[in-house]
């Protein structure tokens, strides 16, 4: 695995789209080799991303992407160093011409991003704060294939996983705050829906 010494959030944008550009199809694989052994973040973060953009609306594809952020962060939860899934999933790979699309929807956030966020409240985003900010992505994802039943509504669950998975990557306790307070508060709206 490539190990890379640069993990700015436009750091990693480029190289996925230096990669598109090449003709490579995106691959869970594709995104771990460019984070190297941070790949916890960017595992998170990319995945929600998609679901975040344009393509949200194509059928089955948050639902796809709920299982891939349920497998990638059962497994940081574990601890593993590396992260197995299974051989479809694995071999799933967006084409180069939705990644680009992709990546010029996220490249505005991005630099926006690198502005704002920095190492801050690192003590939040320890190992164990990982695995706990993991294991909330889990129950957010779980939400995801029933919202797909009204278009465009795992957005939201997906812009609660992309804010863990841009936490850890830029190493932001603040951001990870932040995240909690996104889910506490779609939490409180479905309750206040329902009664």
């Amino acid at each position: 695995m490539t190990e890379q010494t640069d993990h700015t959030l436009s750091s990693l944008v480029d190289k996925l789209a230096d990669r598109a550009s090449a003709g490579e199809g995106i691959k869970v694989a594709t995104i771990q080799d460019i984070a190297g052994r941070r790949f916890a973040g960017p595992l998170l973060f990319f995945p929600a991303m998609v679901v975040v953009s344009p393509l949200s609306l194509i059928p089955t594809l948050p639902t796809v992407i709920a299982v891939t952020v349920i497998l990638i962060a059962a497994q940081i939860i574990l601890g593993r160093k590396t992260i197995w899934l299974p051989q479809k999933l694995a071999n799933a790979s967006m084409s180069p011409e939705r990644t680009l699309k992709v990546v010029e929807f996220m490249r505005p956030a991005a630099g926006w991003i690198g502005k704002v966020s920095k190492p801050r409240l690192r003590f939040l985003v320890n190992p164990l704060g990982i695995r706990l900010a993991a294991a909330v992505c889990v129950l957010v994802a779980l939400t995801m294939p029933p919202l797909e039943f009204f278009p465009g509504a795992s957005t939201g669950a997906g812009v609660i996983i992309a804010t863990f998975g841009l936490s850890i990557t830029m190493q932001d306790g603040l951001l990870l705050l932040l995240a909690l307070a996104l889910v506490y508060g779609a939490a409180a709206m479905f309750i206040w829906l329902i009664f």
